[in-house]
């Protein structure tokens, strides 16, 4: 029997992808009432987020930051930023890591970037992701409780799930959710939530929209959108 032989090949090692070092770029985008255009708030969004910054060793590494630490510190700059900018509208929301809910010290840490940039927690609403919320089960509103003890607003980052059960505790706990209404009978979000969640007076805050969509929204129960589009 003859074997092969494969001198020429080498192990390479599998790198990760390499760590993003920059600061985020931040940018506001508002969010209006559709019934009048009236402004309901605006959304600090990042070009970066803290899952794309992560790499081997990083909950053990004391030179990167954690899910608080991240958070915290977007809070702070957007807040800092609106300030500078006279971008007054409130609720402020910045969406959350994913990881924050799972880190004891992210509620701490939220606080302490909102006091240094001389904001109130009221003035914040965390946007947390469905996907992160959903994971923890009963301990989800728990987690998001104790945000909501310090003072800040918390909405649902339902975008691209929605396994989040909206029963009369998660109702009363969160006061928003963003979603993409293009999106809900592939992800098979049934109408009833939308309008119980709706009736209860849950903020539904559409994404990727226009404005001559605005009878269809109020159909399914959403009243609100981010940066509506006209049509060209």
């Amino acid at each position: 029997m003859t074997h092969a032989r494969a001198s020429h090949l080498r192990l390479v090692q599998n790198e990760p992808t390499a760590v993003i070092e920059r600061q985020p770029r931040m940018r506001f985008r508002p969010v209006v009432r559709l019934a009048d255009g009236e402004a309901f708030g605006m959304h600090a969004e990042t070009d970066i987020n803290f899952e794309d910054t992560f790499r081997p060793g990083h909950l053990t590494a004391d030179a990167l930051p954690s899910a608080a630490a991240w958070l915290g510190d977007m809070i702070e700059r957007a807040a800092r930023l609106a300030k500078e900018t006279g971008a007054d509208h409130r609720p402020l929301s910045i969406q959350a890591p994913m990881a924050a809910l799972a880190d004891k010290d992210a509620p701490m840490a939220a606080e302490a970037g909102v006091m240094r940039a001389g904001l109130l927690p009221q003035e914040i609403r965390i946007d947390f992701c469905d996907a992160s919320v959903s994971s923890l089960e009963d301990l989800a509103l728990d987690r998001v409780d104790a945000f909501r003890r310090r003072g800040f607003r918390v909405g649902l980052d339902a975008r691209k799930s929605w396994r989040t059960p909206m029963g009369a505790r998660a109702r009363m706990t969160f006061e928003a959710v963003r979603l993409d209404p293009s999106r809900c009978e592939q992800m098979e979000i049934p109408m009833t939530r939308l309008e119980v969640a709706s009736a209860e007076g849950v903020a539904l805050i559409a994404e990727n929209v226009r404005w001559r969509d605005t009878d269809q929204l109020a159909d399914m129960g959403v009243s609100f959108a981010m940066a509506p589009r006209a049509d060209s």
